[in-house]
């Protein structure tokens, strides 16, 4: 359960477009907010052949591994508690004000996931979700993330 912890926050913090921080599990892995060493643990656990890349059935396995440790019921769909109860943030620097925008926009990011509005996101929808992020990070659309688009999309994201 530790790692399907650590894989979950740090999947998210790919999936989602928030910034890890360094709350309950930044410290063990030395995450930093924002760009940074701590990014490259986090495409080293996505990148499972340890290739320097993250490719497509990478992040799709990836993606998968998160749905199934979040859906605590095993029902086949998160609900929003579910999705919500995975918290991104506030890291060292408590900032209520942000904490609250952080936790917004993931209500967003929920709503848009639930393409059907039946106030769940099943997992074609969560996978769906993943895939169109790993597309929007693939900028040269070569079926992998490299460091480099892994930055950029975690820049272009905060």
């Amino acid at each position: 359960m530790y790692k399907a912890s650590m894989i979950v926050v740090m999947t998210l913090g790919m999936l989602s477009g928030q910034a890890l921080a360094d709350d309950d599990f930044g410290p063990r892995w030395g995450w930093r907010q924002g760009p940074g060493p701590g990014m490259m643990q986090r495409l080293g656990a996505i990148d499972t052949n340890d290739d320097g890349m993250i490719s497509d059935d990478e992040a799709a396995d990836q993606v998968e591994s998160v749905f199934a440790a979040m859906d605590g019921d095993d029902d086949g769909e998160l609900t929003e508690d579910e999705y919500m109860s995975v918290r991104m943030g506030p890291g060292r620097d408590f900032n209520e004000a942000r904490q609250k925008a952080m936790q917004e926009r993931k209500k967003i990011r929920f709503a848009e996931m639930d393409r059907d509005k039946s106030g769940k996101v099943s997992k074609a929808e969560f996978m769906a979700a993943g895939k169109a992020r790993f597309e929007a990070a693939d900028t040269d659309k070569d079926g992998r993330v490299t460091p480099w688009e892994f930055r950029a999309q975690h820049r272009n994201l905060m």
